[in-house]
């Protein structure tokens, strides 16, 4: 299950730059990733399921940014979040970066 906390922060506060991006990485696409994620996730023992949420949260969060690099922006994005800098350990963090890009 994810911790409301995180998934109130995502829906407040990434979800909304999706609307700068085009019509193949906006809202519609995000929460089609994280839908197909999350059950693939759920599938797999003892995964953190709130990782999993953010990974998809901010996998093209920078699309808008530079469409050619843009996994590698939203890994910047995601790296300098101080909410889920609070929320996640560094080891957690550097799995996360990783995972965007």
């Amino acid at each position: 299950m994810i911790t409301k906390e995180i998934k109130n922060y995502i829906e407040k506060n990434i979800f909304p730059a999706y609307q700068k991006n085009d019509s193949g990485h906006n809202i519609d696409h995000i929460k089609y990733v994280l839908e197909r994620s999350l059950k693939f996730a759920k599938t797999v023992p003892d995964i953190n399921l709130d990782m999993v949420y953010v990974i998809a949260a901010f996998h093209d969060i920078g699309h808008h940014i530079d469409a050619k690099n843009h996994e590698q922006v939203s890994s910047e994005i995601l790296e300098k979040d101080e909410f889920i800098k609070n929320h996640f350990t560094k080891e957690e963090l550097k799995t996360m970066v990783e995972a965007v890009v």
